[in-house]
């Protein structure tokens, strides 16, 4: 047979270094030299009569063969990792290293006070976060570089599975010192007439909430600022520049000490049901996660839903 040819181990060093698409990570996780498991590949391959990665201009690149191969060992690997743990029957202590990707205000509010309590349950556990925009997070779950992500209204991949998780109500906001309020979300003159704050030229939320919540179907808006994220709308809604619009929980986070001094921000009301911002997370369900991020994924998804709680 066949399987009497391969060692065990030359299938779990090709399992990693897929997973890794490294063989200098694989080598690390795996506490071998980087020569030893090239020639566990190589052995591998021998045996197999084909190759399983391509060197692209210093990459490591699987071929279909190892698509493959790597989709039925990896669930054999972990399967029998759970066998042996019910054998065995202790909880294994949860370790390694994690990669999550995040948008930058909603992962500082709501996602790292999160990772920091499970941290404190499991020191083991490392975390790396990579904080950025959809596109950014689309890129990284396809190559492979984070296990899962935290990402909002805007369209990735259609090969990423997401799951909503979160309403993130989208507020549009001015400083309490400048006194400024519509007559009712029909007063056209007043959103004409007031400067704004602004993200992105091409993707304007300040035009979403405004489309959504008055009757001006072309906004045309005074401007002064654009900047890149929910942070720095925040900070020039708060010094008076304009208004801006935010997500709810960092107008919470804003105001929690703004009063002393006098930066407080305050909603303007819309004529609408809320603007709501749904925060998805996404995988890869073709990617395999080691137990630790697994359960890690699952544990924030729950709190997430429950509000965190």
């Amino acid at each position: 047979m066949l399987i009497d040819q391969i060692n065990l181990n030359q299938l779990r060093v090709f399992e990693s270094v897929y997973r890794t698409k490294s063989m200098t990570h694989a080598a690390r996780e795996l506490h071998l030299t980087q020569s030893g498991v090239s020639q566990h590949i190589k052995a591998l391959e021998d045996v197999l009569e084909l190759r399983l990665f391509d060197r692209i201009k210093q990459k490591l690149v699987p071929t279909p063969s190892a698509k493959e191969l790597y989709k039925n060992t990896a669930k054999s690997f972990e399967d029998i990792e759970t066998i042996l743990n019910k054998l065995k029957k202790t909880d294994k202590e949860l370790t390694g290293s994690i990669s999550i990707g995040l948008p930058i205000e909603f992962g500082n509010n709501i996602i790292l006070p999160l990772l920091n309590e499970f941290q404190q349950k499991h020191p083991k556990v490392r975390f790396r976060i990579h904080q950025g925009f959809p596109f950014e997070m689309n890129h990284l779950l396809l190559t492979g570089e984070i296990d899962f992500a935290f990402v909002d209204s805007f369209a990735v991949d259609k090969g990423i599975k997401t799951e909503p998780v979160y309403d993130e109500v989208l507020e549009l906001c001015v400083a309490k010192r400048l006194n400024l309020a519509p007559k009712s979300a029909n007063d056209v003159e007043f959103f004409e007439r007031i400067s704004y704050v602004d993200y992105q030229e091409e993707q304007s939320i300040l035009s979403m909430w405004i489309k959504h919540h008055t009757p001006i179907k072309h906004p045309d808006l005074d401007v002064r600022v654009y900047v890149m994220d929910a942070y720095a709308v925040g900070k020039m809604v708060s010094l008076g520049v304009g208004a801006g619009v935010l997500p709810g929980h960092l107008v919470q986070k804003l105001n929690r000490n703004a009063e002393e001094t006098g930066t407080e921000i305050q909603v303007i009301k819309g004529s609408n049901k809320p603007l709501i911002n749904v925060i998805s997370v996404a995988y890869l369900e073709e990617k395999t996660l080691t137990p630790s991020a697994k359960f890690t994924l699952e544990f924030l998804k729950e709190r997430v839903k429950s509000g965190h709680s």
